[in-house]
Protein backbone atom coordinates (compact mmCIF):
# COMPACT_ATOMS: atom_id res chain seq x y z
CA UNK A 1 0.00 0.00 0.00
CA UNK A 2 1.20 3.49 -0.86
CA UNK A 3 0.52 6.67 1.05
CA UNK A 4 1.41 10.28 0.31
CA UNK A 5 0.81 13.37 2.37
CA UNK A 6 1.14 17.12 1.78
CA UNK A 7 -0.05 19.97 4.05
CA UNK A 8 -1.45 23.16 2.53
CA UNK A 9 -2.28 26.70 4.49
CA UNK A 10 -21.85 3.70 -3.39
CA UNK A 11 -18.88 2.92 -0.94
CA UNK A 12 -17.46 -0.52 -0.17
CA UNK A 13 -17.54 0.50 3.49
CA UNK A 14 -20.85 2.13 4.25
CA UNK A 15 -19.84 5.35 5.97
CA UNK A 16 -16.22 6.57 6.06
CA UNK A 17 -17.36 9.84 7.68
CA UNK A 18 -18.81 7.85 10.57
CA UNK A 19 -15.51 6.04 11.07
CA UNK A 20 -13.43 9.23 10.96
CA UNK A 21 -15.79 10.96 13.38
CA UNK A 22 -15.66 7.97 15.71
CA UNK A 23 -11.86 8.18 15.73
CA UNK A 24 -11.87 11.94 16.28
CA UNK A 25 -14.46 11.64 19.06
CA UNK A 26 -12.40 8.96 20.80
CA UNK A 27 -9.44 11.34 20.61
CA UNK A 28 -11.59 14.11 22.14
CA UNK A 29 -11.84 16.23 18.97
CA UNK A 30 -14.80 17.82 17.19
CA UNK A 31 -16.52 15.83 14.45
CA UNK A 32 -16.30 16.65 10.74
CA UNK A 33 -19.13 17.60 8.37
CA UNK A 34 -19.31 17.03 4.64
CA UNK A 35 -18.58 19.95 2.36
CA UNK A 36 -19.63 19.79 -1.30
CA UNK A 37 -16.67 21.83 -2.56
CA UNK A 38 -14.25 19.48 -0.81
CA UNK A 39 -16.10 16.47 -2.25
CA UNK A 40 -15.76 18.07 -5.68
CA UNK A 41 -12.02 18.63 -5.12
CA UNK A 42 -11.59 14.99 -4.08
CA UNK A 43 -13.38 13.74 -7.20
CA UNK A 44 -11.43 16.16 -9.39
CA UNK A 45 -8.14 14.78 -8.11
CA UNK A 46 -9.33 11.19 -8.55
CA UNK A 47 -10.24 11.99 -12.15
CA UNK A 48 -6.78 13.46 -12.73
CA UNK A 49 -5.04 10.43 -11.20
CA UNK A 50 -7.11 8.08 -13.37
CA UNK A 51 -6.53 10.01 -16.57
CA UNK A 52 -2.78 10.37 -16.02
CA UNK A 53 -2.18 6.99 -14.38
CA UNK A 54 -0.36 8.73 -11.54
CA UNK A 55 -0.45 8.91 -7.77
CA UNK A 56 0.61 12.20 -6.23
CA UNK A 57 -0.73 15.36 -4.63
CA UNK A 58 0.48 17.42 -7.56
CA UNK A 59 -1.30 18.17 -10.82
CA UNK A 60 0.15 19.89 -13.86
CA UNK A 61 -2.33 22.81 -13.83
CA UNK A 62 -4.19 22.77 -10.49
CA UNK A 63 -0.96 21.93 -8.73
CA UNK A 64 -1.95 21.81 -5.08
CA UNK A 65 -4.86 20.50 -2.97
CA UNK A 66 -6.10 24.02 -2.22
CA UNK A 67 -5.95 24.81 -5.96
CA UNK A 68 -8.52 22.09 -6.67
CA UNK A 69 -10.64 23.19 -3.71
CA UNK A 70 -10.65 26.81 -4.93
CA UNK A 71 -11.65 25.69 -8.42
CA UNK A 72 -14.62 23.88 -6.86
CA UNK A 73 -15.87 27.01 -5.09
CA UNK A 74 -14.04 26.71 -1.78
CA UNK A 75 -12.94 30.17 -0.60
CA UNK A 76 -10.14 29.09 1.74
CA UNK A 77 -6.60 27.91 1.02
CA UNK A 78 -6.51 26.15 4.39
CA UNK A 79 -6.80 22.59 3.02
CA UNK A 80 -5.20 19.32 4.18
CA UNK A 81 -5.13 16.38 1.78
CA UNK A 82 -4.64 12.68 2.52
CA UNK A 83 -4.20 9.97 -0.11
CA UNK A 84 -3.95 6.21 0.07
CA UNK A 85 -3.75 3.42 -2.46
CA UNK A 86 -4.11 -0.36 -2.40
CA UNK A 87 -6.78 -0.95 0.25
CA UNK A 88 -9.98 -2.89 -0.47
CA UNK A 89 -12.32 -0.30 1.09
CA UNK A 90 -12.54 2.96 3.04
CA UNK A 91 -12.28 1.14 6.36
CA UNK A 92 -8.87 -0.27 5.48
CA UNK A 93 -7.79 3.02 3.91
CA UNK A 94 -8.55 5.01 7.07
CA UNK A 95 -6.99 2.35 9.28
CA UNK A 96 -3.79 2.43 7.21
CA UNK A 97 -3.68 6.21 7.19
CA UNK A 98 -3.89 6.25 10.99
CA UNK A 99 -0.85 3.96 11.02
CA UNK A 100 1.00 6.47 8.82
CA UNK A 101 1.97 9.23 11.21
CA UNK A 102 1.84 12.33 8.98
CA UNK A 103 -1.57 11.26 7.65
CA UNK A 104 -2.85 10.46 11.13
CA UNK A 105 -1.94 13.94 12.32
CA UNK A 106 -3.82 15.35 9.33
CA UNK A 107 -6.99 13.51 10.32
CA UNK A 108 -6.49 14.57 13.96
CA UNK A 109 -5.79 18.23 13.20
CA UNK A 110 -7.11 20.66 15.83
CA UNK A 111 -8.31 23.18 13.25
CA UNK A 112 -10.49 21.23 10.79
CA UNK A 113 -14.24 20.67 10.91
CA UNK A 114 -15.25 19.65 7.38
CA UNK A 115 -14.22 17.12 4.79
CA UNK A 116 -14.81 15.73 1.33
CA UNK A 117 -13.68 12.34 0.05
CA UNK A 118 -13.89 10.20 -3.05
CA UNK A 119 -12.48 6.94 -4.31
CA UNK A 120 -11.90 5.09 -7.54
CA UNK A 121 -11.24 1.35 -7.18
CA UNK A 122 -8.33 1.25 -4.69
CA UNK A 123 -7.39 4.96 -4.68
CA UNK A 124 -8.78 7.21 -1.91
CA UNK A 125 -8.63 11.00 -1.62
CA UNK A 126 -9.60 13.06 1.45
CA UNK A 127 -9.76 16.89 1.55
CA UNK A 128 -10.18 18.68 4.87
CA UNK A 129 -10.80 22.31 5.78
CA UNK A 130 -12.34 24.78 8.23
CA UNK A 131 -15.89 26.13 7.70
CA UNK A 132 -15.38 29.27 9.83
CA UNK A 133 -12.34 30.34 7.84
CA UNK A 134 -14.04 29.42 4.57
CA UNK A 135 -17.16 31.44 5.39
CA UNK A 136 -15.24 34.56 6.36
CA UNK A 137 -13.09 34.29 3.24
CA UNK A 138 -16.28 34.52 1.17
CA UNK A 139 -17.42 37.76 2.83
CA UNK A 140 -16.53 41.18 1.41
CA UNK A 141 -15.79 43.07 4.62
CA UNK A 142 -12.15 43.99 5.21
CA UNK A 143 -10.18 44.08 8.45
CA UNK A 144 -6.87 45.77 9.23
CA UNK A 145 -5.12 42.96 11.13
CA UNK A 146 -5.30 39.18 11.21
CA UNK A 147 -4.02 36.03 9.50
CA UNK A 148 -3.03 36.37 5.84
CA UNK A 149 -2.63 33.81 3.08
CA UNK A 150 -5.57 31.55 3.97
CA UNK A 151 -8.18 32.96 1.56
CA UNK A 152 -8.66 32.75 -2.19
CA UNK A 153 -7.79 36.46 -2.17
CA UNK A 154 -4.30 35.89 -0.83
CA UNK A 155 -3.88 39.29 0.85
CA UNK A 156 -7.27 39.14 2.60
CA UNK A 157 -6.97 39.01 6.40
CA UNK A 158 -8.89 36.71 8.73
CA UNK A 159 -9.32 37.78 12.37
CA UNK A 160 -7.15 35.70 14.67
CA UNK A 161 -10.15 34.79 16.83
CA UNK A 162 -11.89 33.25 13.78
CA UNK A 163 -8.76 31.39 12.68
CA UNK A 164 -8.40 30.01 16.22
CA UNK A 165 -12.09 29.40 16.93
CA UNK A 166 -12.11 25.66 16.20
CA UNK A 167 -8.84 25.08 18.04
CA UNK A 168 -10.22 26.93 21.07
CA UNK A 169 -13.08 24.44 21.27
CA UNK A 170 -10.86 21.37 21.06
CA UNK A 171 -8.88 19.64 23.83
CA UNK A 172 -5.49 20.85 24.92
CA UNK A 173 -3.77 17.53 24.21
CA UNK A 174 -4.54 14.63 21.85
CA UNK A 175 -2.84 11.23 22.01
CA UNK A 176 -3.08 8.24 19.70
CA UNK A 177 -3.57 5.40 20.43
CA UNK A 178 -5.97 6.96 22.92
CA UNK A 179 -6.12 5.87 26.56
CA UNK A 180 -7.74 2.44 26.85
CA UNK A 181 -7.72 1.80 23.09
CA UNK A 182 -8.16 -1.87 22.16
CA UNK A 183 -7.40 -3.57 18.85
CA UNK A 184 -4.45 -1.26 18.28
CA UNK A 185 -2.48 -2.32 15.18
CA UNK A 186 0.91 -3.86 15.93
CA UNK A 187 3.04 -2.57 13.11
CA UNK A 188 4.21 0.29 10.91
CA UNK A 189 5.85 -0.40 7.54
CA UNK A 190 6.21 2.74 5.46
CA UNK A 191 4.77 6.05 4.40
CA UNK A 192 5.53 8.51 1.62
CA UNK A 193 7.42 10.49 2.66
CA UNK A 194 8.86 7.95 5.10
CA UNK A 195 9.55 9.12 8.68
CA UNK A 196 11.59 5.93 9.38
CA UNK A 197 13.55 5.19 6.18
CA UNK A 198 16.09 3.04 8.04
CA UNK A 199 13.38 0.58 9.10
CA UNK A 200 11.28 -1.62 6.84
CA UNK A 201 9.22 -2.80 9.79
CA UNK A 202 8.74 -1.34 13.27
CA UNK A 203 6.01 -0.83 15.86
CA UNK A 204 2.80 1.18 15.55
CA UNK A 205 3.68 4.85 16.22
CA UNK A 206 2.47 6.63 19.35
CA UNK A 207 1.75 10.34 18.99
CA UNK A 208 1.04 13.23 21.32
CA UNK A 209 -0.08 16.61 19.94
CA UNK A 210 -0.51 19.86 21.82
CA UNK A 211 -3.16 22.39 20.86
CA UNK A 212 -1.30 25.53 19.66
CA UNK A 213 -4.15 27.73 20.89
CA UNK A 214 -3.31 26.80 24.49
CA UNK A 215 0.43 26.05 24.39
CA UNK A 216 3.36 27.86 22.78
CA UNK A 217 6.76 26.76 24.08
CA UNK A 218 6.96 22.98 24.41
CA UNK A 219 10.10 21.12 25.42
CA UNK A 220 10.30 17.32 25.53
CA UNK A 221 11.72 15.93 28.78
CA UNK A 222 10.93 12.21 28.34
CA UNK A 223 8.68 10.02 26.19
CA UNK A 224 8.74 6.26 26.81
CA UNK A 225 6.78 3.10 26.07
CA UNK A 226 6.64 0.21 28.54
CA UNK A 227 5.63 -3.46 28.40
CA UNK A 228 5.30 -5.01 31.86
CA UNK A 229 7.36 -2.16 33.33
CA UNK A 230 10.18 -2.79 30.85
CA UNK A 231 11.07 0.09 28.58
CA UNK A 232 10.62 -0.62 24.88
CA UNK A 233 13.39 0.43 22.50
CA UNK A 234 12.10 3.35 20.45
CA UNK A 235 12.98 6.41 18.41
CA UNK A 236 11.39 9.77 19.16
CA UNK A 237 10.73 12.13 16.28
CA UNK A 238 9.83 15.80 16.60
CA UNK A 239 10.14 18.88 14.39
CA UNK A 240 13.87 19.10 15.10
CA UNK A 241 14.86 15.67 13.76
CA UNK A 242 11.98 14.95 11.37
CA UNK A 243 13.86 14.37 8.10
CA UNK A 244 10.77 15.35 6.08
CA UNK A 245 10.17 18.60 8.03
CA UNK A 246 6.43 17.91 8.32
CA UNK A 247 6.02 17.73 12.08
CA UNK A 248 5.05 20.90 13.89
CA UNK A 249 6.63 22.17 17.10
CA UNK A 250 3.54 20.89 18.92
CA UNK A 251 3.77 17.28 17.65
CA UNK A 252 5.85 14.39 19.04
CA UNK A 253 5.99 10.78 17.84
CA UNK A 254 7.45 7.64 19.38
CA UNK A 255 8.28 4.75 17.03
CA UNK A 256 8.90 1.37 18.73
CA UNK A 257 11.87 -0.17 16.92
CA UNK A 258 10.20 -3.59 16.81
CA UNK A 259 6.65 -4.72 16.08
CA UNK A 260 4.34 -4.59 19.08
CA UNK A 261 3.19 -7.93 20.45
CA UNK A 262 -0.29 -9.23 19.68
CA UNK A 263 -2.68 -9.01 22.63
CA UNK A 264 -0.29 -7.17 24.97
CA UNK A 265 -1.05 -4.02 26.94
CA UNK A 266 1.47 -1.19 26.70
CA UNK A 267 1.85 1.89 28.87
CA UNK A 268 3.07 5.31 27.74
CA UNK A 269 4.73 7.82 30.05
CA UNK A 270 5.73 11.29 28.90
CA UNK A 271 6.94 14.49 30.50
CA UNK A 272 7.04 17.94 28.91
CA UNK A 273 8.07 21.39 30.01
CA UNK A 274 5.32 23.62 28.60
CA UNK A 275 5.41 27.38 28.92
CA UNK A 276 7.65 27.02 31.97
CA UNK A 277 5.51 24.39 33.74
CA UNK A 278 6.24 20.64 34.02
CA UNK A 279 3.45 18.30 32.81
CA UNK A 280 3.25 14.52 33.20
CA UNK A 281 1.17 12.29 30.94
CA UNK A 282 0.49 8.58 31.12
CA UNK A 283 -1.91 6.29 29.30
CA UNK A 284 -2.20 2.70 28.10
CA UNK A 285 -3.54 0.75 25.14
CA UNK A 286 -3.91 -2.87 24.08
CA UNK A 287 -2.60 -4.33 20.83
CA UNK A 288 -5.10 -6.34 18.80
CA UNK A 289 -5.56 -9.96 19.82
CA UNK A 290 -5.18 -12.65 17.21
CA UNK A 291 -7.13 -15.87 17.63
CA UNK A 292 -5.54 -19.08 16.31
CA UNK A 293 -2.13 -17.45 16.00
CA UNK A 294 0.80 -19.60 14.89
CA UNK A 295 4.07 -17.85 15.69
CA UNK A 296 7.22 -18.59 13.69
CA UNK A 297 10.24 -17.24 15.58
CA UNK A 298 13.12 -18.88 13.71
CA UNK A 299 13.67 -20.25 10.21
CA UNK A 300 11.77 -23.50 10.77
CA UNK A 301 8.57 -24.38 12.63
CA UNK A 302 5.90 -27.10 12.79
CA UNK A 303 2.27 -26.89 13.92
CA UNK A 304 -0.73 -29.19 14.17
CA UNK A 305 -3.86 -27.57 12.75
CA UNK A 306 -7.49 -28.48 12.15
CA UNK A 307 -9.51 -28.05 8.94
CA UNK A 308 -12.18 -25.37 8.49
CA UNK A 309 -10.57 -22.96 10.97
CA UNK A 310 -8.97 -19.66 10.02
CA UNK A 311 -5.38 -19.47 11.26
CA UNK A 312 -2.92 -16.59 11.34
CA UNK A 313 0.68 -17.54 10.57
CA UNK A 314 2.96 -14.85 12.00
CA UNK A 315 6.60 -14.72 10.93
CA UNK A 316 8.31 -12.72 13.65
CA UNK A 317 10.69 -10.32 11.85
CA UNK A 318 14.30 -11.49 12.03
CA UNK A 319 15.58 -7.97 11.44
CA UNK A 320 14.33 -4.43 10.88
CA UNK A 321 13.72 -5.06 7.16
CA UNK A 322 12.14 -8.51 7.32
CA UNK A 323 8.85 -8.84 5.43
CA UNK A 324 7.15 -11.74 3.65
CA UNK A 325 7.92 -10.93 0.04
CA UNK A 326 7.44 -14.32 -1.61
CA UNK A 327 5.38 -17.31 -0.49
CA UNK A 328 5.04 -20.76 -2.00
CA UNK A 329 3.46 -23.88 -0.60
CA UNK A 330 2.98 -27.60 -1.22
CA UNK A 331 0.20 -29.70 0.23
CA UNK A 332 -1.26 -33.21 0.14
CA UNK A 333 -3.68 -33.94 -2.75
CA UNK A 334 -6.63 -34.33 -0.40
CA UNK A 335 -6.15 -30.82 1.05
CA UNK A 336 -7.17 -27.48 -0.43
CA UNK A 337 -6.90 -23.86 0.65
CA UNK A 338 -10.27 -22.14 0.62
CA UNK A 339 -8.98 -18.95 2.21
CA UNK A 340 -5.46 -17.54 2.05
CA UNK A 341 -4.00 -14.03 2.04
CA UNK A 342 -1.99 -11.38 3.88
CA UNK A 343 -3.11 -9.77 7.12
CA UNK A 344 0.05 -7.68 6.98
CA UNK A 345 3.56 -8.06 5.58
CA UNK A 346 4.55 -10.47 8.38
CA UNK A 347 1.29 -12.36 8.86
CA UNK A 348 -0.59 -14.75 6.58
CA UNK A 349 -4.11 -16.05 7.14
CA UNK A 350 -5.48 -19.30 5.75
CA UNK A 351 -8.11 -22.01 6.10
CA UNK A 352 -7.86 -25.62 4.94
CA UNK A 353 -10.39 -28.13 3.66
CA UNK A 354 -9.62 -31.82 4.07
CA UNK A 355 -9.43 -34.36 6.87
CA UNK A 356 -5.69 -34.96 7.16
CA UNK A 357 -2.41 -34.34 5.43
CA UNK A 358 0.60 -32.07 5.38
CA UNK A 359 1.31 -28.55 4.10
CA UNK A 360 4.73 -26.99 3.66
CA UNK A 361 4.85 -23.19 3.44
CA UNK A 362 8.06 -21.42 2.44
CA UNK A 363 8.41 -17.67 2.94
CA UNK A 364 11.66 -15.75 2.62
CA UNK A 365 13.72 -18.94 3.16
CA UNK A 366 11.71 -19.77 6.27
CA UNK A 367 9.90 -23.10 6.26
CA UNK A 368 6.73 -24.10 8.12
CA UNK A 369 5.24 -27.61 8.31
CA UNK A 370 1.51 -27.76 9.00
CA UNK A 371 0.14 -31.15 9.95
CA UNK A 372 -3.63 -31.29 9.40
CA UNK A 373 -5.67 -33.50 11.71
CA UNK A 374 -9.45 -33.33 11.97
CA UNK A 375 -9.42 -34.35 15.64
Amino acid sequence: MIRFLLFFVVFLWANPLEMLNKYRTLAGLNILFLNNSLICASKMHIDYLKKNNSFSHYESILKFPFSRALSCGYESRFVIENLSKGEIDYKESIKDLFSAIYHRLGFLDFNINEIGFYNYKNIYVYEMGNSFINKLCSEKNRILSGVAGVCKEYDKLIPLEIFNFQMKHNPKVVVWPYDGMKNTPAVFYDEVPDPMPDYGVCGYPISISFNPYYFKNIKLVSFNLFLKNKKVSAKIIDYKNDINHLLKKTQFVLFPLKRLKYGKTYKVKAQFLIDGKLYNFSWSFQVEKQKNLLKVEGVKASFFIKPNITYFLYFKPLNKYDRILKVNYKYSPNLTFYKIGYKDANTLYFSIKGNSGKIVINANNRSVNLIVKEK
